[in-house]
């Protein structure tokens, strides 16, 4: 139950300016806007953006998963400044990232997209057959999921919960969204790329765009606003539940990465799903669990366990009660995206 009152705790601190429909927007600093989305925690997601204006444009960081929601946030762009984005950063290249590109390109022709280089390698490439596997393969999970709601009954077995049942529907909705509009969708790649470090100076503000290591991909970055406070994380750090990728994801870099975002000793973190925080405890959480689940198959694949050995014993149940409590939702996104992803991970990365 801590962690759910650290949550709800940061929540009001940082009260909405303004409502939108999939997002609230907050302000958390002079010129600093955060898009924080507000659909329930589920298996589909859109992301977080943020909105940086300047003393002449607008910097954007993370583009949504398409041209609807990324219309809405541009939208609510348009009511704070008649001012031009000048760059769309994408913090990694997992498409709730990256598919609302197009949006921001056709109302701002001279818009800049930066990313790290790994994402222009990833777009055309691995991301592509990805893009080709959801498509093909999340009409069954729809199906899947209107048949708990029809039953009333949870991936577990168990009655469907409350929350699950409007995460469900969230999911559903996301997915159908996704499944129509994406066919259509130009994928828009970066125009400027970088390895380790790129400083913007926009006027008066300077903004660090850093790649600090592995985590959630091979390619994270990061957005820090030094005088503000502020760093802007992508995925590196996801509420209420860590996401960890099944196939990109690097556990022991990624503890060692968080740590250096925690170094900069940022005012307000702003995750690329769930709500912005005003100090470091979630992200110290995700620190801890990322250590055990890499010291614990480190030494079952020492033992010449398999991976499917392994995950019998490996239970992370001390973590699970931090992140999932009894909440049906939450447990479920743990085994789907910690427990299962994050072991494999460890077997997988050299």
């Amino acid at each position: 139950m801590r962690l759910l009152t650290v949550l709800v705790l940061e929540w009001a601190l940082i009260q909405p300016v303004a409502a939108h429909a999939g997002f609230e927007l907050h302000r958390i600093a002079d010129g600093v806007h955060v898009a924080v989305r507000s659909e329930p925690a589920g298996l589909m997601v859109d992301a977080n953006a943020t909105l940086i204006i300047n003393d002449q444009d607008v910097v954007v960081v993370d583009a949504n998963v398409g041209p609807t929601s990324a219309k809405a946030t541009l939208a609510a762009l348009r009511k704070l400044t008649a001012k031009p984005v000048r760059y769309v950063i994408n913090t990694h290249w997992h498409d709730d990232h990256v598919l609302g590109n197009q949006v921001w390109r056709d109302a701002f022709p001279g818009v800049e997209f930066i990313a790290h280089r790994t994402l222009a390698d990833y777009l055309p490439g691995q991301g592509l057959k990805n893009r080709q596997a959801m498509l093909s393969g999340a009409p069954s999970g729809v199906a899947m999921l209107k048949s708990l709601l029809d039953r009333a009954q949870g991936g577990d077995g168990q009655p469907l919960s409350a929350t699950a049942r409007a995460s469900h529907e969230s999911d559903i909705r996301l997915v159908e969204r996704y499944l129509a509009e994406t066919p259509k969708v130009e994928i828009v790649g970066p125009t400027l790329t970088f390895e380790d470090r790129l400083v913007l100076q926009r006027g008066a503000r300077r903004i660090e765009v850093l790649h600090l290591g592995r985590g959630h991909t091979a390619g994270d970055i990061v957005v820090h606003l030094p005088a503000d406070g502020i760093v802007i994380t992508g995925d590196l750090v996801v509420a209420p539940v860590p996401l960890i990728g099944r196939d990109q994801s690097h556990i022991a870099g990624w503890a060692v990465t968080l740590e250096k975002v925690l170094a900069l000793l940022p005012k307000f973190i702003v995750p690329g799903h769930g709500p912005v925080f005003r100090d470091s405890e979630y992200s110290q959480r995700v620190i801890a669990l990322l250590r055990d689940i890499q010291s614990q198959a480190t030494a079952a694949k020492a033992r010449g366990e398999s991976l499917d050995a392994a995950r019998k014993v490996i239970t992370l149940a001390d973590h699970r009660r931090i992140f999932a409590g009894d909440d049906q939702v939450r447990n479920m996104l743990f085994t789907q995206y910690v427990l299962g992803p994050g072991i494999g991970a460890v077997y997988r990365d050299r």
